[in-house]
């Protein structure tokens, strides 16, 4: 798959990029840049089992999400658009602070986006629905202790494809949408690294991404969704370690009010980039799904399963299981209140487990 993307899609596309930028054009306007974001406060109660470690995690807390982001765009006569984008994250650690970084060019041949963003397998991929604070790739052990050395670079917490690879820069290509069937691949030089430092082998590198889904309304009520996608990254150079590949599968139905969805990822690699030889991120993981919307109000039920290798030394997977019941009310726009609870356990290989049940409240602004 990989070396006919390299021999047909890219230069074609590029080709015809070429072709449309030698035609002398202007922009009615120059471009203009906005600011659009969103701000999600939470507050709530956890309630964890003792693990038998010293710290307590049960109790109330507030917590806070919040992304603010630069976007802009302009038409030339031609039909070109070009655009950018930048969003900043609020209310996380120092080296994730720049979620997005990228810059795009769209017309009648596709949309190429070069820079930061999560590659074209996550992009298109779709999952079980929750309308709270979310199940897959989300912020659960914010709220229940996770023991375990898994997060959502493996499918232990997510059907996103990312091996670790979603902080770095990418060249990424979306066809036009064609008999409700599109595909999207991205190439990755360098997984994590989002410097402009030269690549140094060091790390996972030379990565593919492929999506493909396709998107169709039945009427007015019924819609189907399904996706597919692949990730695949030359190991280290000089390293023992594997090389990453994983591959996904999802779907959505919706039907007057009614939504099911849900998805699969299996991954296969190492941590930290390919660096870390000794935890492995093979494992798999699976989410279902349902939602209803009665407007203005939301309501969704949702569980996720994922276990992977972890350590590789030690014998049996670490493993995550969680239910969530979620909703939503929207009271003007921009404006919505939102509650979940959710029990969540977490199993580590060696044996330490912990399991909790949270409970939250939260109010969304978006701008």
């Amino acid at each position: 798959m990989t070396p006919f993307l390299k021999r047909t899609g890219a230069p074609i596309a590029l080709a015809a990029l070429a072709a449309a930028w030698a035609v002398p054009a202007e922009a009615a306007d120059k471009l203009s840049v906005g600011i659009e974001g969103y701000m999600t406060q939470y507050f709530g109660y956890a309630d964890n089992d003792d693990n038998g470690g010293t710290t307590d995690y049960t109790g109330f807390d507030v917590k806070s999400d919040a992304e603010i982001g630069f976007v802009g765009d302009t038409t030339l006569d031609n039909g070109l658009q070009f655009g950018l984008e930048v969003v900043l994250n609020g209310n996380t650690d120092s080296g994730e602070q720049l979620k997005d970084s990228y810059s795009w060019a769209e017309a009648e041949f596709g949309r190429f986006e070069l820079g930061k963003r999560d590659n074209a397998a996550a992009q298109m991929h779709y999952s079980a629905p929750d309308v709270g604070l979310g199940i897959n790739d989300a912020d659960i052990d914010d709220w229940i202790d996770n023991p375990t050395g898994g997060d959502s670079d493996s499918a232990f917490k997510s059907t996103f494809l990312f091996l670790g690879e979603d902080k770095g820069t990418k060249l990424t290509y979306y066809t036009p949408r064609f008999m409700d069937l599109q595909v999207g691949v991205s190439y990755i030089p360098e997984f994590e690294r989002d410097s402009n430092a030269q690549p140094a082998g060091d790390l996972y590198h030379d990565g593919f991404a492929v999506g493909v889904n396709y998107v169709r309304d039945f009427g007015e009520e019924t819609s189907l969704a399904l996706a597919a996608g692949f990730l695949t990254a030359s190991a280290p150079d000089n390293s023992s370690a594997d090389e990453a590949e994983g591959y996904s599968f999802g779907f959505e139905i919706s039907h007057a009010g009614f939504t099911v969805g849900g998805s699969y990822a299996s991954t296969d690699g190492n941590a930290a980039q390919g660096t870390d030889t000794a935890t492995s991120l093979d494992g798999h993981g699976f989410d279902i799904g349902v939602s209803y919307a009665f407007d203005p109000v939301t309501v969704s039920l949702s569980y996720y399963s994922g276990e992977f290798e972890d350590q590789v030394a030690v014998a049996g997977e670490s493993e995550n299981d969680t239910v969530m019941l979620s909703a939503n009310y929207e009271i003007g726009p921009g404006v919505s209140l939102l509650g979940t609870l959710f029990h969540s356990e977490f199993k580590d290989e060696t044996g330490t487990e912990n399991e909790g049940t949270a409970a939250l409240v939260g109010m969304t602004l978006e701008f």
